[in-house]
């Protein structure tokens, strides 16, 4: 082999190497359950305040501020599950809440998934990711999720962008007067979510692993 052939194999190689490392990267950095690994215990989120031009970390169950990161031991490893009472499940199977004439199913605090493995998910529920009749429901899911916890501070719903334009899926309403986070969407993603802590959209990449909500009929 003569030594332009060696090199030429050495750069692709090399190459070869670096694309995968970022993949690894990419899969991990989506991933919740990395996020925890990290170093951020369940209750705290990392965001960026323009004011200091810099981090803070917020912890969303006490409501503390701080710049430096939080240690594992300043929150607790998660909430014990909440029992669904019959006056909240209605007329909805177990594991559901009845709200507007529709049924709510929050995934489990660790069941986490990419958007279309949440779409899978409430299809075997019986259901569809969540998508809003009523500019209020978002606000409803916010005050319930305060109470029952998930793991992200996102969670999944059935919007997604399609050659350029931003919709809830076939039979549902048209995408109009959206409730957008600020800066938002900021072109990240093509599927939407929801931020729990507020009630409004953020585009997300679709293969970000969040919690998510099933929507039905009863």
């Amino acid at each position: 082999m003569t030594r332009v052939a060696m090199v030429t194999l050495l750069v692709v190689f090399c190459a070869a190497l670096i694309v995968e490392a970022k993949s690894l990267h990419k899969n991990k950095r989506n991933s919740e359950s990395f996020r925890l690994k990290r170093g951020l215990p369940y209750g705290w989120e990392k965001k960026f305040d323009g004011k200091m031009n810099g981090f803070i970390y917020i912890n969303h169950v006490t409501g503390e501020t701080r710049t430096s990161p939080p240690t594992h031991g300043s929150s607790g490893t998660g909430p014990a599950p909440v029992q669904i009472s019959a006056r909240e499940q209605g007329s909805c199977k177990p594991g559901w809440r009845y709200a507007f004439n529709f049924c709510y199913y929050i995934s489990a605090f660790a069941d986490i998934q990419s958007h279309s493995g949440a779409q899978a998910a409430c299809k075997t529920q019986g259901g569809e990711l969540f998508w809003p009749q009523f500019v209020f429901e978002s606000f409803f899911l916010k005050k319930t999720l305060n109470k029952v916890k998930i793991s992200t501070h996102f969670f999944w719903t059935n919007g997604e962008k399609h050659s350029g334009k931003w919709d809830w899926g076939t039979g549902h309403p048209a995408f109009s007067n959206p409730k957008w986070s600020a800066g938002q969407p900021d072109g990240s993603g093509t599927c939407l979510a929801v931020y729990a802590h507020t009630g409004f959209l953020d585009d997300q990449p679709c293969e970000t692993q969040y919690n998510y909500v099933c929507k039905t009929k009863p």
